[in-house]
């Protein structure tokens, strides 16, 4: 360890210890700061989040506000509104009363991470709450891990990430929504009272309908440019559920997490329920403020080389669609080289063998070439685009099959189906959804992929495609006990 992460690694120990005596935790962020309540023994709590707090600010308001909302609430006592965790033990009872036992900081690279320690006052049950402040960007994420230490298994039946109480005054939600060719359309509302719910529960697609991404203008109706905001976005790509209750208090609630709706989760001794992470962030200059700040966060903390411009690409699917064949897809490498192009993407229609992809009907799941569509392979247009000087890439769905289809014959228990029920169809009258709970399914569609990119290393761009929705919940891996876990 150098000097320099000893110093800070000494002053965290002394000052969490020294917080933790003194009840609040600042957390912050080059222009951002979050405290929290957190006394030993005692309930964990939401103090304030907005701009970066100096010292002073900092003693002055731990002086003046000890925290009136629970920064992680449960349900079961004192709970007569929202709550982020709801659990029943195996002896029936569905009440928690968590209380802080430590307060843990460390630092690495561009980021300071402080977990605070959780513990159910009478059972073995634990959460532990994490908040990661980016020190190159104003981000915190925060999200809990869930764990107990119970002779039998505990049933969670609410698992929020986060909460956050938002003082009402004007305050408006921005969002998107939208459906397909119509995507990203924007509402901007204020925050009246009553329960306002943004989700998803297509299983495969969470952001084809709507966004895990809010943000809440404090000021009036957004701006642009000018005044406060908070933005929040939800990292995960599964069925999610963000919730605003505004009540009678003199606070907005917003939660964030996975939905729950049909997903109870049976907890085992000893294992960990990890939520997925929730961002937030906090701008004075609008709504572009707030947006400048998670692009930052993504490029640097998020996307595969995030600082990297994106090539200009030709994709096959508008010109061709699935009657994909060798000399039109050289043909249109050679255009969009014309162009001043630098990439192009062969879409759908590209594989099968017992079963060709000549109509979305068949095929999906035998990801091998059609060599009566592609005499010379995956390989032949490989060098033709380095004929043309432009990179290449390609198109795949992989989590999916058609029951006209080769794996579809071998493997029938590999898709996801209600027991004793009839399958519920999608694109084509034939297309399923692989049951990616089952490992074999897993190695399945990790084995194509990882085989087309070893064997083809030049491949520059996947375009993973989803193209159905879950329409049927039911997985013949899960145990009976377990059907709720699939999502």
């Amino acid at each position: 360890m150098n000097i320099k992460k000893r110093v800070f690694s000494l002053l965290s120990s002394c000052y969490v210890v020294g917080c933790l005596l003194a009840q609040n935790i600042l957390i912050s962020t080059p222009a951002t700061s979050l405290v929290l309540s957190a006394p030993e023994k005692g309930e964990l709590k939401y103090i304030y989040y907005g701009a970066k707090l100096s010292d002073r600010d900092f003693q002055t308001i731990g002086s003046l506000d000890k925290g009136k909302y629970a920064a992680y609430p449960v349900y079961g006592l004192n709970c007569p509104s929202e709550v982020a965790l709801a659990v029943k033990h195996n002896d029936g009872n569905m009440t928690l009363q968590l209380e802080v036992v430590k307060v843990e900081s460390s630092h690495q690279d561009e980021v300071n991470l402080t977990i605070i320690s959780l513990k159910d006052k009478v059972y073995p049950f634990y959460v532990k709450m994490y908040y990661k402040a980016y020190q190159d960007t104003d981000i915190i994420e925060i999200w809990s891990e869930i764990s107990h230490q119970e002779k039998k298994t505990v049933v969670l039946n609410q698992f929020a990430s986060a909460y956050l109480p938002i003082r009402k005054g004007d305050v408006w939600l921005s969002h998107l929504y939208g459906a397909w060719a119509n995507e990203g359309r924007l509402e901007e509302v204020p925050l009246d009272a009553g329960m306002k719910v943004i989700k998803n529960k297509d299983g495969v697609r969470n952001s084809h309908t709507a966004h895990a991404e809010v943000m809440f203008s404090l000021d009036g109706k957004p701006r642009e440019n000018e005044g406060r905001v908070i933005g929040a976005a939800l990292c995960y790509s599964g069925n999610y559920k963000l919730r605003i209750d505004t009540d009678e208090s003199d606070y907005h609630h917003f939660f964030a997490g996975i939905n729950e709706d049909n997903s109870t989760y049976n907890l085992k001794n000893g294992e960990v329920f990890r939520t997925p992470e929730q961002a937030l962030t906090y701008s004075d200059e609008g709504l572009s403020g707030s947006s400048r700040s998670f692009h930052r966060w993504a490029r640097l903390h998020k996307l595969a080389n995030g600082t990297k411009l994106r090539k200009i690409l030709l994709n096959s699917w508008e010109g061709v669609y699935l009657k994909i064949n060798e000399d039109g897809m050289n043909q249109m490498m050679a255009d969009i080289a014309s162009m001043g192009g630098e990439l192009f993407v062969m879409d759908d229609g590209w594989f099968g063998d017992k079963y060709p992809r000549r109509t979305d009907k068949t095929s999906l799941g035998d990801w091998v070439v059609d060599r009566k569509k592609l005499p010379s392979g995956i390989g032949g247009l490989l060098e033709n685009a380095r004929k043309n000087g432009v990179k290449f890439g390609i198109w795949i769905e992989p989590e999916m099959a058609n029951t006209t289809s080769e794996l579809y014959e071998k493997h029938p228990d590999w898709i996801l189906k209600a027991p004793n029920r009839e399958l519920v169809l999608g694109r084509g009258g034939t297309q399923v959804v692989l049951d990616l709970a089952n490992p074999k399914v897993q190695d399945f569609i990790f084995g194509m992929v990882d085989n087309l990119m070893t064997n083809y290393p030049e491949i520059d761009y996947i375009k993973w495609d989803a193209n159905m929705s879950i329409m049927n919940h039911g997985s013949n891996y899960l145990s009976d006990n377990d059907q709720s876990h699939m999502y």
